[in-house]
C-alpha cells in the first residue's frame, strides 16, 4: 500500500541542523535510495521509472499515474535527507527531514527487488508515556487541539445505550465531529439489511464516475464496472476507510436505512447527522471550488433544505485537484458528528449484530486493523474505526481484554487549524497509554 501524509504539516526546530545517514547497501536499501533520489530530483518522475522500481502487485492497487503525484507533492519539500534508518523484517523505517516536514518512510521488496510496500506518515511523537491515570488527563489537556477523551468500562446488556463506568471522562459529553468514524453506522446498516433478507454480503456492487469518491481508499482507482461484493467493500471501509466502498453500500442499503442506523445504534441525536451525507457529498460541499453556493447554504439550512442541496449535486468524475482541502468546514456542520456515549453504544450495538447469524462477519470487519499497536496478549481483540478530515481527528476502539472484560476508548479533537490535528501519534497514543494502564489493572 502506498500512502503519503500531508507535507505542509509544522516542520522541526530550525534549530537543529540533522546529519544525513547512509541507507543499508542491500536490495531493500537500494529502493529506498532510490526514492530519496527521485522525491529530490529535479526532473518529473515517469511511469516507465515508476514500473521499473515498483512490483506488478502494488500497481494493481495503486496506479503509476498516482504514484507519480505522490512523488511530485514531496518533491514540493525537497531537498529530503535521511536522518536515521531501523532495519524490519522485511524492511527497512526511514526518517526523512526537509526544512519544512518530516515524514517516516516504511519500505519493502519483494523477492524480485521491486518495491511492494511504500507508506509515508508522521514520524512517532517525542513523547513520554503516562504512567496514571492523572498523568493522561494531563496529557490530554495540553494537546493542541479541542479534545475529549473517555475510557469507559462497559458490563452486560445496559452498555449498549451507553451505559458504564467511565475510568476517564475529558469533556465527555462534548459532541464532536467524526471523521470517517460515521462508517460504523453504515456497516451497522448493512448488517441490519443481511438480517432482513434485503441484502446478501455476496451481493456485488457497480463501481461508477456517480459513485467514485475521492481517497482515503483503493477502489476510486478502478475501472467503471468493476464490481466489489458487498463483503468486500465492507471490509475495505473498516480497514482501510475506503470512501468510495462507503458510498456504494449506502446507496445500495439506501440514505433513509443509515439514517435510522443512527437511533438503532443509540445516538443522542440522530437529526445532527441528518440527511445522512456520502463522502462525495462531503468532499462536493466542504471544499469543492465549484460548489461555494453548497458550501454558503449548508450550515444554518433545515433537513429538507439540505436534501435538495445533496440532490443538486453533480455527478461524474471528481478531480482531485479541484478541491481545496487546506481549511476545516466541521464548524459550518459539514461532517459527521457524535459525542463518547454514542461511539461507546454503536461499538456494543455491532458487537450484538456480529453475535448473530447474519451478522456474523462484523466482528472481524472491525477488528481487521486495531489503529494501534495493542498488547495481544492482554487484548486478544480489538475493533476499531477511526477518522479525519481537516481540523477534525477521531477514534474509537472497543478492548476484550483477557480476562473478558470490555472497555471503549473514544477521542475525539476538532480545530479551526488543520496544523493542530496532524500528529496523530501524539494524539492517539494517550490512547495506547490508556490501554497499558488497564492491561496493568
Amino acid at each position: 500500500m502506498l500512502a503519503v501524509s500531508a507535507c505542509a504539516s509544522s516542520g522541526p526546530d530550525a534549530s537543529a541542523a540533522p546529519t544525513a545517514v547512509a541507507l543499508p547497501d542491500t536490495p531493500v536499501g537500494t529502493k529506498a535510495q532510490w526514492v530519496l533520489d527521485t522525491i529530490n530530483s529535479d526532473e518529473e518522475t515517469t511511469e516507465a521509472e515508476i514500473a521499473e522500481n515498483i512490483a506488478p502487485s502494488m500497481l494493481e492497487q495503486v496506479p503509476a499515474s498516482q504514484m507519480v503525484a505522490v512523488v511530485g507533492q514531496m518533491s514540493d519539500a525537497k531537498p529530503w535527507i535521511a536522518t536515521s534508518v531501523t532495519e524490519a523484517t522485511g524492511g527497512l523505517t526511514v526518517l526523512l527531514h526537509s526544512s519544512s516536514a518530516e515524514l517516516q518512510m516504511q519500505i519493502s521488496v519483494d523477492e524480485q527487488n521491486l518495491i511492494n510496500g511504500l507508506l509515508f506518515q508522521q514520524p512517532p511523537a517525542d513523547r513520554t508515556p503516562a504512567a496514571s491515570w492523572k498523568e493522561l488527563e494531563k496529557n490530554v489537556a495540553a494537546l493542541p487541539a479541542d479534545t475529549s477523551m473517555t475510557v469507559t468500562h462497559v458490563t452486560g446488556e445496559s452498555d449498549a445505550a451507553g451505559v458504564g463506568e467511565r475510568i476517564v471522562d475529558i469533556a465527555g459529553d462534548e459532541t464532536k465531529p467524526l471523521g470517517s468514524v460515521f462508517k460504523l453506522y453504515v456497516l451497522g446498516a448493512v448488517a441490519d439489511a443481511v438480517a432482513a433478507g434485503t441484502l446478501s454480503w455476496d451481493d456485488n456492487l457497480i463501481i461508477s464516475d456517480d459513485t467514485r469518491s475521492l481517497p482515503s481508499g483503493e477502489l476510486q482507482d478502478l475501472p467503471s464496472g468493476t464490481l466489489v461484493t458487498v463483503r468486500d467493500a465492507a471490509t475495505k471501509m473498516i480497514e482501510i476507510s475506503d470512501n468510495t466502498a462507503t458510498d456504494l453500500l449506502i446507496d445500495r442499503v439506501g440514505r433513509e436505512a443509515v439514517e435510522a442506523q443512527l437511533a438503532v445504534m443509540g445516538h443522542h441525536d440522530p437529526t445532527l447527522n441528518t440527511p445522512f451525507v456520502k463522502t462525495r457529498e462531503f468532499f462536493q460541499i466542504g471544499w469543492g471550488a465549484a460548489f461555494g453556493d453548497a458550501r454558503a447554504a449548508w450550515a444554518d439550512s433545515s433537513v429538507d433544505e439540505r436534501r435538495a442541496v445533496l440532490d443538486s449535486l453533480p455527478g461524474g468524475v471528481l478531480e482531485l485537484s479541484s478541491f481545496d482541502l487546506s481549511t476545516s468546514a466541521w464548524q459550518q456542520s459539514i461532517d459527521w458528528f457524535a459525542n463518547p456515549a454514542d461511539l461507546v453504544a454503536a461499538h456494543l450495538a455491532l458487537q450484538q449484530k456480529a453475535a448473530t447469524p447474519a451478522g456474523e462477519p462484523v466482528r472481524g470487519i472491525l477488528s481487521a486493523n486495531p489503529g494501534l499497536q495493542f498488547d495481544s496478549e492482554a487484548f486478544p481483540y480489538v475493533a476499531f474505526k477511526g477518522g479525519s478530515a481537516p481540523g477534525v481527528l477521531a477514534g474509537s476502539w472497543l478492548l476484550e481484554r483477557a480476562d473478558g472484560e470490555r472497555f471503549v476508548i473514544t477521542m475525539q479533537s476538532s480545530s479551526l487549524d488543520p496544523a493542530d490535528v496532524t500528529d496523530t501519534a501524539l494524539v492517539f497514543g494517550n490512547v495506547t497509554d490508556a490501554a497499558a494502564l488497564l492491561a496493568d489493572e
